[in-house]
Formats: C-alpha cells, structure tokens, sequence
C-alpha cells in the first residue's frame, strides 16, 4: 500500500504515540524508564527526536501494553475481491449459482 509519509513522519507519530499512551496511563518519564529497562536519557530522546533503536521501541511498547496494536499495524491486509462475483465464488468453492428463470408463458 503506498503512503505518502516520510520516514521523519513515521519516526515522529510513532513517538508521539507512545509518549501519549505514557501519559493517558499517567506514567512519569522516569517511571516508565525504570519499567521498561530503557534508559531515562533515550526515552527523552526518543520522546523528542522520535529516534532511538527498533529493540527501544520495542521494550517502551511492550511496557505500555502496545504489542498487539503495534504487530498488527505492520501485518499485510486481507486482499479484497474486485468483485462481488469473485467474492462469492471464493467462498463458495468457486461455483456461482444463477437464479433459476421461470419458464415463459
């Protein structure tokens, strides 16, 4: 799928997230500095820059109880049909059924 944001804009809404779920659990830096593992001095960083190391990122989320949101962000879509016809005859074992005509008189 293509997007038109940066790598800058990914950097900065991914911190700006996690420091917004810091604080919707009313988490002081150094608290979730100490929980996390990560050093208070990174997370400020990573808090005002948005960089700091995948493994960073991945102890705060975790931390903060965003694993599962994170993972399924990065996992691929369900492919869409074109069609409802294609739809249809994916999920029915790939025969379409037509409407039966009545008989003219």
């Amino acid at each position: 799928m293509l997007s038109l944001k940066t790598e800058t804009d990914v950097l900065r809404e991914t911190a700006d997230a996690i420091q917004q779920q810091r604080l919707a659990l009313n988490l002081p830096q150094a608290e979730l500095a100490s929980r996390s593992g990560v050093p208070l001095g990174t997370l400020r960083r990573f808090e005002q820059t948005g960089q700091s190391s995948f493994l960073t990122v991945a102890k705060l989320v975790t931390t903060l109880g965003m694993s599962d949101q994170l993972l399924a962000g990065l996992k691929r879509p369900n492919e869409t049909a074109p069609s409802i016809k294609a739809f249809i005859a994916a999920n029915s074992g790939g025969s379409i059924r037509k409407r039966a005509r009545r008989p003219s008189a």
